[in-house]
């Protein structure tokens, strides 16, 4: 018998291939967190610059909705009308040239009511009547006779309220002492003890006035008046609590509070809107033609805030995430050019407003 003694073959991988193996491995490990980082890089960009679309896009429509309703008082302009103010308080009175009215590249300072607002940003204010189906349900007997009002409405009225009752000719801004609910209607009372008189007149001489309006001059509102809420706002640029660019909007009617949440004035309207520009339109001879844009600063010197029928507005906004561009950005806006090291991404939004209640 012949007996074969055979050797087993081992078989493996030689260093070399070892080693092959590992590189190639590790390039692919590479190549996919490579990609994991640039979707991610992706994502972050895409999202930024669909909230800072979101951001610029809320902030020009409520900013041009407010322009557009500048003035408004009811059926008339408040040029064609007489507009009484009793409403104690800081209570801003409301005529022509106050409906709106700016101030041109903030230098003042920090603002006891507005805050540090940022330096050379613009500040406009606007005041208008608001709506809210509040018909009157009769006629007022007096002059200081309490208003009542139809019910349901969207109002939300309470007492404190800053208030304008208007007809076509006349109006009167007051506060609200009391707010009664009834049937189908509200009672609202205004009190001297938060206004500065307790009648409806056609004129005050003086005010305070405690007693009765002079002969004739009682204001005798009827079914064809209605109440409104009083708003007188300003919307100006400040940083907020983390040191990011806001848009920001205070109410003139309200005291200022910084300390309940509920009840903040000034407050955050809209988040990465890092400045603010505003020029006027005037219309110098009444043919609701703009002849020249303004600044503030123009428009105060040569006292035609009566004149104003456009507002111009330009907001930069940016991105709330930083790093997302490759390099840094050179930005000009406002006449300044500036290297922004951040590197967020900055767009410039600009918007024409026309003041429909100074035009025809």
């Amino acid at each position: 018998m012949k007996i074969c003694n055979t050797k087993n073959q081992q078989r493996g991988l030689t260093l070399i291939e070892l080693m092959i193996a590992i590189v190639l491995g590790l390039l692919i490990t590479a190549a996919v967190i490579q990609l994991f980082v640039n979707n991610k890089q992706t994502y972050r960009i895409t999202e930024s610059q669909m909230q800072l679309q979101n951001n610029a896009r809320f902030a020009l429509n409520a900013l041009s909705k407010d322009i557009r309703l500048a003035g408004f008082s009811g059926c008339r302009a408040v040029e064609n009308m007489n507009v009484y103010v009793i409403a104690s308080g800081a209570v801003a009175s409301m005529t022509e040239n106050t409906v709106i009215s700016g101030t041109e590249n903030w230098g003042l300072g920090t603002s006891a009511t507005l805050g540090a607002v940022k330096t050379a940003s613009d500040v406009f204010t606007l005041q208008r009547a608001q709506g809210c189906g509040a018909a009157l349900t009769g006629n007022l007997s007096t002059a200081n006779a309490s208003v009542q009002v139809n019910a349901p409405n969207s109002c939300n009225l309470q007492a404190n309220d800053v208030l304008m009752i208007a007809d076509c000719e006349d109006a009167h801004i007051f506060r609200a002492t009391t707010v009664s609910p009834g049937v189908n209607k509200q009672t609202i009372a205004h009190a001297s003890n938060i206004n500065q008189a307790n009648r409806f007149c056609k004129g005050y001489e003086t005010l305070p006035q405690a007693g009765n309006c002079d002969a004739g001059k009682n204001k005798l509102y009827s079914y064809d008046a209605e109440l409104y809420k009083f708003v007188s706002t300003s919307y100006f640029i400040r940083d907020d609590q983390n040191g990011h660019p806001a848009l920001w909007v205070f109410d003139h009617n309200s005291a200022t509070n910084t300390v309940d949440p509920d009840k903040l004035n000034p407050q955050i309207m809209v988040e990465g809107i890092s400045d603010m520009q505003i020029n006027y339109g005037i219309d110098d001879n009444g043919d609701d033609v703009i002849d020249d844009y303004k600044t503030a600063q123009a428009v105060t010197i040569a006292t035609e805030w009566h004149k104003v029928i456009s507002a111009e507005l330009s907001l930069l906004v940016e991105t709330q995430e930083t790093n997302l561009r490759l390099n840094d950005q050179q930005l000009s806006y406002n006449g300044v050019t500036t290297s922004e090291t951040d590197r967020r991404i900055r767009r410039v939004f600009s918007t024409t407003v026309g003041i429909r209640n100074r035009v025809q």
